[in-house]
């Protein structure tokens, strides 16, 4: 095994980096990666765990109170480091794989369902569940903005690679064209994920695509080059949307629970966190 290297793991090199402030809440993270990556300790592994402590944390958010909810908030920290790893391993190990990606996607998904339905039981009535099931939906919509940009910018920089802006299955994915049951699993697994995260990718690509036709038409160039890069390759947007992302979203969760203001969360992910969204969005392509 090669020295470990940690701009060997990153999504980017240093040149092509941009400031993301989910970074900025992982304390020792150079450290952890360094002991992870000199052991047998696979990023599917890690990725497990980053469920299990998802699925603890709302076990404990659930129980309806402020004791146990502080616990919950502990391990949904626990789950935001763990997811912060697996990829970053897996690029520093030589192993990313459409498996590893769905994977991780999936195992996001299941605890932000579990978690948002916690905090619904946690606050009790009819409002706080159509409260935490229209925070779920936004904070979810929030992310997939953030990672379509995220993945636009990486497949501009270094060509396709295993995450897509577009999952839908190709003629080439079906179940019939796999050949082993490895094959197969990474379709069912493509197939789950295009279920939950299918309509998000659809709603993103169509907000970018009338952003971008406003944006062509304001400054008067249409050539792909061009847009690629001042569209997709604007590093200054990328670090104004990385909040949105659910490092941010869990962080923000954390604080609310000590303050005791769960509700106050969903208020603000479905309030104040779209209208940032929408006003980055909207600067961008109006004054860009």
């Amino acid at each position: 095994m090669q020295y470990y290297s940690f701009e060997n793991g990153c999504k980017f090199k240093d040149k092509d980096n941009f400031l993301d402030i989910n970074y900025l809440f992982l304390p020792g993270y150079k450290w952890v990666l360094k002991k992870l990556y000199y052991t047998p300790v696979r990023p599917e592994a890690i990725a497990l765990l980053s469920l299990f402590a998802g699925i603890i944390s709302a076990y404990y958010y659930a129980q309806g109170e402020y004791a146990p909810s502080i616990i919950g908030a502990f391990f949904i920290l626990i789950k935001n480091y763990l997811d912060s790893l697996d990829g970053h391993l897996a690029r520093a190990k030589g192993l990313v794989s459409r498996f590893g990606r769905f994977l991780d996607s999936l195992c996001d998904a299941f605890v932000y369902l579990f978690l948002f339905l916690a905090i619904a039981i946690n606050l009790s009535g009819t409002k706080s569940y159509l409260l935490a099931f229209t925070a779920m939906v936004c904070a979810f919509l929030q992310c997939s903005i953030y990672n379509y940009y995220v993945v636009s910018y990486k497949t501009f920089i270094y060509g396709s690679g295993a995450n897509k802006t577009d999952e839908r299955i190709g003629e080439d994915e079906t179940w019939d064209n796999q050949e082993n049951l490895a094959g197969k699993l990474v379709y069912l697994m493509q197939l789950l994920y295009h279920w939950i995260y299918g309509w998000q990718d659809r709603i993103v690509a169509r907000i970018d695509h009338l952003t971008l036709n406003v944006y062509k038409k304001r400054v008067g160039e249409t050539t792909e080059t061009f847009i690629d890069k001042s569209w997709y390759a604007d590093k200054a947007f990328l670090a104004f949307i990385s909040p949105l992302c659910f490092g941010t979203q869990i962080l923000l969760l954390v604080i609310c629970t000590i303050t005791n203001n769960l509700e106050g969360y969903l208020i603000f992910m479905i309030t104040g966190a779209n209208l940032y969204t929408l006003s980055i969005i909207m600067l961008r392509t109006l004054f860009k």
